[in-house]
């Protein structure tokens, strides 16, 4: 007689899997809970939260809701400011499937107070044809005192050299030399002088530079100077 052994929940391997699949995932909830960061997937199409941390509530005080959210109440919470930046994001990722989205933006919590969110974003799915995709992402609230924030203006210089890069490779190496000057208080005609040029000449150049820049003032080419280095 052949007796049959009695299966033991215990010694099943498929059991001991679904435990260790559940201990992970209480692992990852409560990592999860206990960041004071938003870890978010969102239907950049669709407009709709598909799941998001306990945080999303915790500094925005906005429900974790996971109901389509019309285009224009969406836009409404961002700063008005900074309401291009989902139209931005979706034209980004359609250029970079790979790349990460990074943005420092103002979003209004639930009691009307706008805040400074900085977030980073990558593509999470697509379909097939690209036409719809998911987004995963992580923001933090960059309204609260930084504790260790003696690089932040090196990082800000560098963010801002970087995107004004375009714009600095406009001008040629004569306007460069002459934004040196300004930069450094000298007045046209002490530039003229100094470069054996007429100030007609000179006077050209800068307003060249200027309108290269996106510039109206001197001080606002000495400022602009000073702060990508063009001063050196």
């Amino acid at each position: 007689m052949v007796v049959k052994k009695t299966s033991n929940p215990e010694d099943d391997d498929s059991t001991h899997s679904g435990l260790t699949c559940k201990e992970r995932l209480h692992f990852y909830e409560k990592i999860f809970s206990t960041l004071n960061a938003i870890v978010f997937v969102f239907d950049l199409n669709h407009y709709q939260m598909l799941w998001v941390n306990h945080a999303f509530k915790k500094i925005l005080g906005y429900n974790n809701s996971t109901d389509k959210i019309p285009e224009d109440v969406l836009l409404d919470i961002y700063h008005p400011d900074d309401r291009d930046l989902m139209a931005e994001m979706k034209k980004y990722f359609k250029k970079n499937k790979k790349g990460t989205y990074t943005a420092i933006f103002k979003f209004r919590n639930h009691k009307g107070k706008y805040i400074w969110l900085c977030s980073a974003a990558n593509v999470f799915r697509r379909n097939a044809d690209d036409s719809v995709f998911e987004m995963v992402g992580v923001s933090i609230n960059f309204s609260n005192e930084i504790s260790y924030g003696k690089n932040l203006k090196v990082v800000s210089r560098e963010q801002l050299k970087q995107s004004n890069k375009p714009i600095i490779e406009q001008l040629t190496k004569r306007e460069r030399e002459l934004t040196r000057y300004y930069a450094n208080g000298y007045k046209t005609r002490d530039i003229a002088e100094m470069l054996d040029l007429s100030f007609h000449t000179v006077n050209n150049h800068r307003k060249n530079i200027m309108k290269k820049l996106g510039l109206h003032s001197i001080a606002g080419l000495v400022n602009f100077a000073v702060e990508h280095g063009l001063n050196e």
